[in-house]
């Protein structure tokens, strides 16, 4: 009933035009504003396995290691925040899911699509680069990336 009472004023309506446009741009900037609300809501978290590294004080400095796959275009990202010795962890026992970035709401793999994507998420995310290398030898190959928690004020 409400629906057809609203067609009705905006068929007689001499603006109806723009009644329409504007409750379609009202509708776009609620979803918008709800978007961002909700983007905030996750800044500032990096969740490797199931620790969130940013909360944790006694954090301070991770080891970032991107592998770049030949046939896929995306990068293997591995962060070891003092959790593993290294990581041929893995093959002692430890879970790989441990050392990876995962969605703080689906807890699923974080796709990075390149080595600048990795860089930049972690300092939109707090973290200050310090350095970083590359290791290249017949079986393995990858860069390895130095961060420091970026401090508080």
């Amino acid at each position: 009933m409400l629906f057809r009472d609203s067609l009705y004023i905006l068929s007689i309506h001499p603006n109806a035009k723009l009644l329409i446009f504007n409750c379609l741009f009202m509708k776009s900037f609620i979803l918008s504003a709800i978007l961002v609300f909700l983007s905030t809501l996750s800044f500032g978290q990096i969740f490797v396995g199931d620790v969130d590294i940013n909360r944790v004080d006694s954090i301070k400095i991770v080891e970032v290691y991107v592998n770049r796959r030949a046939f896929k275009n995306i990068v293997h990202v591995f962060v070891d925040y003092g959790q593993k010795d290294n990581l041929n962890a893995i093959s002692i026992g430890n879970r790989s899911d441990d050392l990876l970035i995962l969605e703080p709401g689906t807890k699923r793999k974080k796709v990075f699509l390149s080595t600048g994507g990795v860089l930049n998420f972690f300092e939109r995310n707090g973290w200050e680069y310090i350095n970083g290398f590359a290791e290249n030898g017949p079986d393995i190959g990858g860069n390895y990336y130095h961060f420091r928690k970026r401090l508080t004020k």
